[in-house]
């Protein structure tokens, strides 16, 4: 990992094309930054998992020391999980069994995801005149990508095999990927690919992350002047539909697809468990300016997010304190409802339980 970094910094040290990154006053490049990376990146899979994404949920301990040790020493665990098992469904798209498919959301959560967000956010640190911008880069998604392995891990104390092909094999192609201009300039210009992240926001009594979830947008265009486009929205869900631009600045997208609505264990073997995704239907609407997100109204089966509401900064005013907006709806009724501002790192919310 240091080696990669080092030749990363050395191809872009002196790179000032940024194809991800924009200094918008607006939406959810408005809201980018380190610290929205780290909540939306490292919480991110509390959108699935069954427990309320309080600090005193995450087993800190226990599931850092474990993901940690199955990272140094990997080959005695794919051993146990077993050799085949583990190319077949996490290395090499083999099956569309959803059992025998993690290595889909591999390549594209962390591989082209991943890999778009170390550009982009090392665009971020040197358009910040941050030292060493690239290696800063992959030092924050490393960071991000170990939160997220160990809020997935909880109180787990057998080998984690999961996190193995994350951090050691996708992440680190998505860094190499999208070191190449080219592959930058594929992804950026003509799948027109940014993050398209949920607003995170702290709350206190509980302290918990809220409304954290890291999500990609990509539009193709069908005619010459990309009015017209095909969307793709992912994350822990998959949506597909259209994008229709209003004007030469802003567009209105609309598609349906799938969410993981939950977590499904698979036979442990050897002492190493495995699992999988539970899904349902989700479909939304989404309104942008300049591929930076302004707005969006999602309903889907997932009970944690049943309902989602998310407007962003400079939907209604240009002003620097003009506030985002965030409300979900659990399936039980649950609320959580959230602010965000351009001069903050991260927003502030607040939890209503149902009762």
């Amino acid at each position: 990992m240091f080696f990669l970094a080092v030749s990363s910094y050395a191809l872009h040290a002196q790179e000032k094309q940024y194809y991800f990154f924009h200094p918008y006053t607006y939406g959810s490049d408005a809201l980018y930054n380190p610290v929205s990376l780290l909540t939306d990146g490292g919480f991110d899979s509390y959108q699935i998992l069954d427990r309320q994404p309080t600090w005193n949920n995450i087993e800190w301990n226990i599931a850092a020391t474990n993901v940690w040790r199955s990272l140094i020493s990997p080959l005695p665990v794919i051993s146990a999980f077993g050799w085949k098992r583990f190319i077949r469904q996490e290395i090499i798209p083999s099956s569309f069994n959803i059992n025998d498919a993690q290595y889909a959301p591999n390549i594209a959560l962390h591989t082209i995801g991943g890999g778009m967000e170390y550009r982009k956010i090392s665009e971020w640190y040197d358009y910040y005149d941050v030292p060493l911008p690239y290696i800063c880069g992959i030092a924050t998604c490393v960071a991000y990508e170990f939160i997220n392995e160990v809020v997935e891990n909880g109180p787990q104390t057998s080998p984690n095999e999961d996190c193995i092909p994350d951090v050691l094999i996708f992440q680190p192609l998505g860094f190499i990927l999208f070191s190449f201009d080219g592959a930058a300039e594929f992804f950026s210009s003509t799948l027109q690919m940014n993050d398209w992240s949920e607003q995170t926001g702290l709350s206190f009594a509980p302290f918990a992350v809220r409304n954290a979830g890291q999500n990609f947008v990509m539009k193709l265009a069908l005619n010459r002047n990309r009015s017209t486009n095909i969307f793709f929205h992912f994350g822990e869900f998959a949506l597909l539909g259209l994008s229709l631009k209003t004007n030469s600045e802003y567009a209105v997208s609309f598609g349906g697809g799938f969410a993981s609505t939950g977590v499904k264990d698979l036979p442990t073997i050897n002492g190493v468990p495995s699992n999988t995704v539970i899904s349902g239907p989700m479909a939304g609407i989404y309104y942008d300016r300049n591929n930076s997100l302004l707005a969006s109204v999602v309903y889907s089966a997932n009970q944690n997010t049943r309902f989602r509401m998310n407007l962003f900064p400079g939907l209604l005013s240009s002003s620097e304190y003009c506030p985002g907006i965030f409300l979900t709806i659990s399936g039980n009724g649950s609320t959580t409802a959230g602010l965000t501002m351009r001069i903050l790192p991260v927003g502030l919310s607040f939890f209503s339980p149902h009762k």
